[in-house]
């Protein structure tokens, strides 16, 4: 996957967050019930809201470094 199409998953990724957790789209699950783990399911859904981006953008950026590697390898040659 080239290094345009990456960074540009990774924004819609982290574009489609933003969505889910603002006004519109929000209230929806913004409830105390049901319990997930201990918390409620608001909290729950932005705690997985950031954990989607974080383990988006951790990959993004796993990739990019191992194609600068690569390059660096060939470079050296």
């Amino acid at each position: 996957m080239s290094f345009q199409r990456r960074h540009r998953i990774g924004f819609w990724v982290a574009f489609a967050v933003l969505l889910l957790s603002l006004w519109p789209l929000y209230p929806w699950i913004a409830g105390i019930r049901p319990l997930v783990l201990g918390m409620p399911f608001s909290m729950f859904w932005l705690v997985l809201m950031i954990a989607a981006v974080f383990f988006t953008f951790l990959t993004l950026f796993m990739k990019d470094r191992e194609d600068d590697e690569a390059l660096d390898r060939e470079y050296r040659k």
